[in-house]
């Protein structure tokens, strides 16, 4: 691996890397990367260049999380991705970095593991079990990950074995009267309402911060539930829900719709434009001062959602209706997060429990045939079945507005016009309600020149991955996975572009 040595403008002696690869394609490349100080330094940058190309477990660690992080860019919410990064960077790669995965074995992954059991911040308190949880997980994803596509032969975390707990051996929550009397010390009205609001509903911080005016109907006391609220990276987004069943109808005190109303009404808010002016930082921190004020236990802004649950389940609520209103994926979300709450949770009522997933398991599966698909008519020539045009009409008839503004703001800040724009009959938006809609193809549309061609390569990757996806699949679940790992890479080699 030479190293090539040259004088700059000013005299200064520099080095540079210059040479050859081979892409995902097959094929042969060039680079040539300039301003590297010394030679050892533009060696190491072709060595992980190349390194990253790697398909064998002899792939640095560094290399191999470089790698998944891009992969998983286009399948996981930016909040998601932007936690898992954090992670990594902060967590793993200090310890496994510079290794090759192939010489990480479980030893040395339970001595990783200990340091972090051993770890003590400044006030002398450890990680908590469901954080050291969380990023063993992480690692053990990496490396199921180098499993698939690297041809690692075990995942060392399996042998090593996980640390931590993946839920709170204790979950704090208020009683009602508990959190009536914190409220005597909260005088910020957009403040009390939203922390009422999150006690009321149980609903997650982002959603809480997401509702607009429209989202709060005035003929009934309930407060619609259909998008989430967040910062990544200083931008302002919009994104979808966490789960499809977060998208919900929830009843509020009649008390309490007055005065969300009330306070919509003195704020003079367009019907789309957030009722709280503030962002989750503003939230914890209003929160924490509340608390100190009143000297009642301290607890979490999520811990509110817990304390929803707790009165839910002291006023006898079904744990099907309680999984509802939270918009969990399932009961068995629910039951796993909140069964030692339960009174006498015993095993007659875990037997009732599984009668219960057992009926939602089966429900879900008849919710595959969709009654809008005997709607949906056929575009002469359009490879579409019946199952995705089924999928199309309902994403047409139910798309989630405030999502469908989002993605139109992104577009339109680049000339495409996803409400006009069809394809096969159903319009661009149509196609993203139903797609992971990451970083790749705003990554694309950002950086693609000539930006007159941007409109017919979409239309074209679109169609092609429309077609690709329906052919092998017969639905369009997967059509997030074609316009990836299949449509990106053969437009790159078409346009000269990359989703990379």
């Amino acid at each position: 691996m030479p190293a090539y040595k040259y004088q700059t403008a000013d005299g200064k002696t520099k080095w540079y890397a210059n040479f050859y690869y081979t892409d995902w394609l097959g094929q042969k490349k060039h680079k040539c990367k300039r301003g590297f100080d010394t030679k050892g330094a533009a060696r190491e940058y072709e060595y992980s260049f190349l390194d990253r190309f790697s398909k064998e477990p002899t792939i640095q660690f560094s290399s191999l999380a470089k790698n998944y992080l891009e992969d998983m860019e286009s399948r996981l919410k930016l909040t998601t991705l932007k936690g898992k990064r954090y992670i990594i960077e902060k967590k793993l790669l200090p310890f496994f970095g510079s290794r090759r995965i192939c010489d990480i074995d479980a030893d040395l992954v339970r001595r990783w593991q200990n340091s972090l059991i051993d770890y003590r911040d400044e006030k002398g308190k450890p990680y908590a079990e469901t954080y050291l949880h969380t990023i063993n997980s992480q690692l053990s994803s990496i490396f199921n990950y180098a499993v698939k596509y690297y041809r690692l032969r075990i995942n060392p975390c399996y042998i090593a074995g996980s640390i931590g707990e993946s839920h709170a051996a204790e979950m704090n929550f208020w009683t009602p009267d508990q959190f009536e009397h914190a409220m005597l010390f909260e005088q910020k009205p957009s403040y009390r309402i939203i922390f009422k609001i999150l006690f009321y509903t149980g609903a997650r911080e982002g959603e809480a911060l997401a509702i607009t005016p429209e989202d709060v109907p005035r003929e009934e006391p309930v407060i619609d539930i259909n998008k989430n609220y967040a910062v990544v990276d200083g931008v302002e987004y919009f994104l979808t829900p966490k789960t499809k069943r977060s998208i919900r109808r929830v009843t509020i005190p009649v008390s309490l719709h007055k005065e969300v109303l009330e306070y919509i009404d003195s704020m003079q808010l367009d019907p789309d434009e957030r009722i709280f002016y503030f962002k989750k930082g503003g939230l914890y921190s209003e929160f924490k001062r509340m608390i100190k004020r009143s000297g009642d236990t301290d607890i979490r802004v999520h811990d509110l959602r817990h304390s929803h649950v707790a009165m839910l389940i002291n006023m006898g609520k079904p744990i099907e209706e309680i999984s509802r209103r939270l918009g969990h994926e399932s009961i068995k979300t629910t039951w796993d997060t909140y069964f030692h709450l339960y009174p006498g949770a015993d095993e007659e009522l875990a037997k009732d429990i599984e009668m219960l997933m057992q009926k939602e398991a089966y429900e879900t599966e008849s919710e595959l045939i969709i009654p809008e698909t005997q709607h949906a008519i056929p575009v002469p020539g359009s490879p579409l079945g019946p199952a995705s045009t089924g999928i199309l009409a309902a994403a047409e008839s139910h798309g989630n507005e405030h999502i469908r503004k989002n993605n139109q703001s992104i577009f339109r800040k680049y000339g495409i016009d996803i409400t006009t724009d069809s394809i096969y009959g159903y319009k661009l938006e149509t196609y993203l309600d139903w797609i992971a809609f990451g970083d790749t193809i705003v990554r694309i549309i950002s950086t693609f020149k000539p930006a007159e061609d941007l409109r017919d390569f979409l239309l074209a990757m679109f169609s092609d991955a429309i077609s690709s996806c329906e052919l092998q699949n017969g639905s369009l679940k997967d059509l997030d996975v074609f316009i990836v790992e299949t449509t990106i890479p053969k437009y790159e080699k078409i346009y000269g572009i990359s989703g990379k």
